[in-house]
């Protein structure tokens, strides 16, 4: 199964920089620190399974895993296997990943006699050097170990040129989506904490046994992760490709965690003799998932980036003029099937959220269509149109004597200061008059004040500062208010 997000072209202006030296970075350690690896590795091996030191490790091995127990299946594995050059190269590969065993070796008693002892440490002590030659082996991951190098370092290390290659393509198109949304200092911290999460989740999993894990994807799994919950119910254009159906689709980011999430655990469910690290891909997705969560939360996302990704699904089809036209004859419940559609896929648009709360009103559910209306007083507009558009309803609402939230007053109050829609933020601010902490109302009016100034208003611009002088005399806005009007 393959679900690939593919919503946004690559040009000059969204290039993800720090996506692309991730890249580079990843191509630099496979090309040039890890260059040789692999044929160094099959040497010393070789070399290994050949020489005396064999000899003396693959009954001390044997001895060891009887002692340790719980590697009931290796030890079989281990016996099983016919001839000693086929056991000697068993316990030379699994102990390049098993940090216990040669601090085990060097107490001793797993030796015949003092004299094997003493010649396994004249012969293991140069391997030894061999292997930490090799950049492969100094970086991985291994199980029963926590490394802080290694739980960040083995997320940049590759096993060949198809892995690092398929990581590469991943990385480059779900890091365009999630450098946008986050920018690039936050992406990178999502990307090594990711790393860092989907690491601990695999030593979690594999912890006591002999194993090793390199490779970018647990990283790339965070950052899917973290595009879910930051993108949110944002739809997105993504390709899907199950067996032999495969075709492009449009929904919900949010909705390809859980499939995502559940493809991962089910092959870490049935597929136990696979060599890829399942666990650490569902510990990076729900690594990520949960900064994505807080990220959003927090308000540390860039929303125009988001919403501008693509044109909105209402403007690629005729829903939106067909709901217009069945409320100018009147068919409610055809424009309410539409509208609800549009709402469930953008529902960050002004225009279809005022449109539900008036096919509301003109059916007269006055209930729903006040629920409505508050809705649209916490969509975030981001722009003065929409800011304005809810101002009117706002005012609205006020004549019909609709109980509104002082918070949701409140943000109207900020969003339209932001946006320049000043013409109803006075009357909205001393409505809030009794509501509201002194501080927080004189530094709203301050900062209408400025913005009446900033758009020439000047009379506007000095009805504010003498507002808040008079009103919250005691706040240092006041004292910045006076100022300003004796310096007009």
């Amino acid at each position: 199964m393959l679900l690939l997000p593919l919503h946004r072209p690559l040009t000059r202006a969204t290039f993800p920089v720090v996506t692309a030296l991730l890249v580079l970075v990843n191509v630099f350690v496979f090309l040039g620190l890890q260059a040789g690896d692999n044929a160094r590795m099959q040497e010393a091996l070789a070399l290994y399974a050949s020489s005396r030191l064999a000899d003396l490790e693959a009954p001390a091995y044997e001895r060891w895993l009887v002692e340790r127990g719980g590697r009931g299946e290796e030890l079989q594995e281990f016996r099983a296997l016919d001839g000693e050059l086929p056991r000697h190269a068993f316990v030379g590969q699994n102990t390049l990943v098993d940090r216990e065993f040669v601090p085990a070796m060097q107490t001793g008693r797993f030796f015949d006699d003092t004299a094997a002892f003493d010649e396994w440490r004249r012969l293991r002590a140069p391997y030894d050097t061999r292997l930490q030659s090799i950049t492969t082996l100094r970086y991985l991951l291994r199980s029963s170990e926590f490394d802080p190098v290694r739980l960040v370092a083995s997320a940049f290390l590759h096993a060949d040129l198809g892995h690092l290659f398929g990581n590469m393509v991943f990385l480059m198109i779900i890091g365009l989506l999630v450098e946008g949304a986050l920018g690039p200092w936050r992406f990178l911290g999502v990307h090594l904490l990711g790393a860092v999460g989907a690491n601990l989740a695999s030593l979690a999993f594999h912890w006591g046994d002999a194993a090793g894990g390199l490779g970018a994807s647990g990283a790339i799994a965070a950052l899917m992760g973290c595009f879910c919950l930051v993108w949110g119910t944002q739809p997105v254009r993504f390709f899907y490709w199950i067996g032999v159906w495969f075709d492009y689709v449009r929904a919900p980011a949010l909705w390809l965690f859980p499939a995502w999430l559940g493809w991962e655990l089910f092959n870490l469910l049935v597929r136990d003799d696979s060599n890829v690290a399942f666990e650490a891909h569902a510990g990076g997705l729900v690594c990520g998932a949960l900064m994505g969560a807080v990220l959003a939360k927090t308000g540390q996302v860039r929303v125009g980036f988001i919403r501008d990704a693509a044109p909105d699904a209402a403007v690629q089809d005729d829903r939106w003029e067909r709901a217009q036209r069945h409320i100018g004859r009147m068919q409610l419940p055809e424009a309410d099937r539409l509208l609800d559609e549009l709402a469930k896929e953008s529902p960050s648009r002004t225009d279809v959220q005022l449109a539900r709360y008036r096919v509301a009103r003109n059916a007269g559910r006055t209930e729903q269509a006040d629920a409505r209306a508050l809705h649209v007083l916490d969509v975030e507009a981001g722009n003065a149109p929409d800011v304005r558009a809810q101002g009117e309803l706002l005012a609205e609402l006020a004549g019909r004597t609709v109980a509104i939230p002082v918070e949701t007053r409140l943000a109207f109050a900020r969003r339209a200061i932001v946006h320049g829609a000043l013409d109803e933020v006075e009357r909205v601010l001393q409505s809030l008059e009794a509501d509201v902490p002194d501080e927080t109302q004189s530094q709203l009016w301050f900062d209408l004040a400025l913005r009446h100034r900033d758009a020439g208003a000047q009379a506007a611009h000095v009805r504010c500062l003498r507002h808040l002088a008079q009103r919250h005399p005691q706040q240092p806005q006041a004292a910045k208010a006076r100022f300003l009007l004796e310096n007009a």
